[in-house]
């Protein structure tokens, strides 16, 4: 009884983090659920997909307020991203998993690679301006990073959040711009993968209601706390954590 009660302020914390650094937090919640509650792992997949819906549609509307989401590469990306994600879900059996698991470990550390080169670049020439059109080379790598992240959302299960931060801190997204923008992309691709995945689990909305009492006030929060932040020591701190996971991600990956 007492898991239940804490679930509220557990999907708070959730929130918080992942509305901060970008992310859409469900295999944290798939975590919770199948490791405190004993929920098989079919519901706590469907279920934490219904709670990621609204955890980052929350976190969307809140970054948006606070001028955080580049609508033009996020579009793209989330175009892409759920096509991928789709194609993936219907291949994710035509080979090993192992094989699926080895390759998206060396696609991330590449990723992380490309990530540092686009923080020196940025260090010394600046951020893009926000929400600034995308030529036709950014639109392409746009379509490139949503492809990686849908197929990593349909093949391996991930959320696909890693790739679209990634892409966005290549394409010169200042870590606020790149943080918004991946939620947004993360909700649409969450509400795809939850239409795929809701014929085959079922959702206990009991606790998709006591997880999202907690993480909708955290999403909400999370940007209003980022915008008293100084955004110089921001970048410093943000931009470091982002390339330091999605590294940490590769290596566990490739080393499986």
């Amino acid at each position: 009884m007492l898991s239940y009660v804490l679930l509220p302020f557990i999907g708070f914390a959730i929130a918080m983090l992942v509305v901060s650094i970008g992310g859409g937090g469900g295999s944290l919640y798939v975590g919770v659920l199948t490791a405190f509650l004993g929920v098989s792992p079919a519901v706590a997949v469907t279920t934490s997909l219904a709670t990621g819906i609204l955890t980052t549609a929350a976190g969307t509307y809140s970054h948006w307020r606070e001028g955080n989401v580049n609508w033009k590469l996020g579009g793209i990306m989330l175009v892409s991203g759920v096509i991928a994600a789709v194609a993936g879900s219907l291949i994710s059996n035509a080979l090993p998993e192992y094989v699926y698991t080895k390759v998206t470990g060396v696609v991330l550390l590449g990723m992380a690679v490309q990530m540092v080169i686009a923080y020196i670049r940025r260090r010394r020439y600046g951020a893009r301006q926000p929400n600034a059109a995308p030529t036709r080379a950014d639109g392409i790598r746009a379509v490139v990073f949503g492809l990686i992240g849908g197929l990593l959302s349909g093949v391996v299960g991930l959320s696909g959040g890693v790739p679209i931060v990634a892409g966005l801190m290549v394409l010169g997204c200042s870590s606020l711009e790149t943080v918004g923008t991946s939620v947004f992309v993360l909700c649409g691709m969450a509400v795809a993968s939850f239409a795929m995945h809701v014929s085959t689990g079922q959702v206990d909305w009991m606790l998709v209601l006591l997880l999202a009492s907690g993480t909708v006030l955290g999403a909400i929060s999370a940007p209003k706390l980022l915008a008293r932040v100084d955004k110089g020591k921001l970048e410093l701190v943000l931009q470091p954590v982002m390339m330091g996971l999605c590294t940490l991600m590769g290596v566990l990956l490739v080393v499986r």
